[in-house]
């Protein structure tokens, strides 16, 4: 990779360290400039001029998408984030009391929420363990498993640890139980190649603000055709997922549209197109690698730091990289990074209560380390926490 032009598109790393990729990335400036000329349109010309002149710039998401996940066009459905695009898929699938749900350990709070309503309403939501490794137990997910079971849900990499969960193995087992597999990669998507076609999953749900490097407030929902044919009906319904055909009677888009709404953030969905093309011209498996020799630097200079104990499990690990300290709590170790011009997260247990509430931890540094991030970058936070934590 050419790292002083990727550099050169991210003007923001000269003078910041973004390592906080995980929660937010910087979106390159083609990406933005997409947004903002599209946003620029609609001021000059009204929005929904802007949206008949600019069809093929919208329509971009599509064909982008497709191809990084190796589907239809007509499987994709352009979303607000990635809890909003789990939401719509887990609830069209027509769940009933006594019907059974497994679920991984690495669930986020916003796929939690449904799970726990499902609860309520009689569902059977049961949570597989994970291996010594941190990896989901296969085996007990096939001793769970029985014809009661009428989905899986699987959270490919949890947001508060670096694990990334044998998805097509998990979506292998679905296909043997007849049930529906709802896999969230919201922080697979743009670290590493996804295909739907290999992960055997009925929906895969993402963000584009996170390693796929689009703006806020977008997401993508990809939709097996031969699930939607199986699904219930849908609260989330208007004039761009349906049509009104009579009085008393209305039928659904066509393929994933039924997802959609009319209104959406027209210049965010043109934007994650040209980010989603950014990403597949630099290559997924080019971006894999460099983003597993950085991380794997990361965990070893940080590891060498006294006080310091990495939370990573999983024996595939990615960008994500987690971290507390015996001498202080993590967000006061985010506070002090910052004022060094140093990006991390510090998620808490509230964010993943099977994650990390169940290994009793609080709270976690995390680094999101990505292919625009250099060795001094990781050997500037690195050197920083190790000050920090003495002081």
């Amino acid at each position: 990779m050419d790292i002083e032009r990727l550099r050169a598109d991210t003007p923001a790393t000269e003078y910041i360290n973004h390592l906080n990729n995980c929660g937010s990335s910087l979106p390159p400036t083609p990406v933005l400039e997409a947004a903002v000329n599209y946003l620029k349109a609609e001021a000059s010309m009204g929005g929904y001029e802007a949206w008949g002149a600019h069809q093929p710039e919208l329509n971009a998401i599509y064909s982008a998408t497709a191809r990084y996940l190796n589907c239809a066009e007509s499987e994709v459905a352009f979303t607000a984030s990635a809890s909003d695009g789990w939401w719509r898929a887990f609830l069209s699938i027509p769940l009933q009391p006594g019907d059974r749900v497994l679920i991984g350990r690495s669930e986020f709070q916003a796929n939690a929420y449904g799970l726990m309503q499902a609860r309520e309403r009689g569902i059977v939501v049961d949570v597989v363990p994970n291996d010594q490794h941190g990896n989901i137990d296969l085996e007990e997910l096939d001793k769970m498993a029985d014809g009661a079971v009428k989905l899986v849900c699987l959270t490919h990499i949890s947001m508060a640890n670096g694990a990334v969960q044998d998805a097509a193995a998990v979506g292998a087992a679905a296909k043997r139980l007849g049930a529906f597999f709802l896999l969230d990669s919201c922080q697979v998507a743009g670290q590493r190649p996804l295909d739907v076609q290999e992960l055997g999953c009925d929906f895969l749900n993402y963000t584009g603000r996170k390693f796929m490097r689009g703006m806020r407030g977008t997401g993508i929902l990809y939709a097996r055709s031969g699930a939607i044919g199986r699904l219930g009906q849908t609260p989330f319904l208007d004039g761009r997922s349906a049509t009104w055909t009579g009085p008393d009677s209305y039928e659904y888009a066509a393929g994933a549209h039924r997802f959609e709404f009319g209104e959406q953030n027209f210049a965010g969905k043109v934007a994650l197109g040209v980010a989603t093309n950014y990403a597949l011209e630099l290559g997924f498996e080019r971006i894999q690698d460099r983003i597993g020799m950085l991380s794997a630097r990361l965990r070893d200079s940080l590891a060498a730091i006294p006080s310091i104990t990495i939370c990573d499990e999983g024996t595939d690990q990615s960008g994500i990289v987690t971290f507390t300290s015996s001498a202080m709590k993590p967000e006061t170790i985010q506070q002090n990074l910052s004022t060094r011009s140093i990006n991390v997260g510090a998620p808490g247990k509230s964010n993943a209560q099977l994650d990390l509430g169940l290994r009793g931890l609080d709270n976690v540094v995390r680094a999101g380390v990505h292919y625009f991030n250099t060795e001094d970058e990781l050997d500037q936070l690195a050197d920083a926490v190790q000050q920090i934590v003495r002081a």
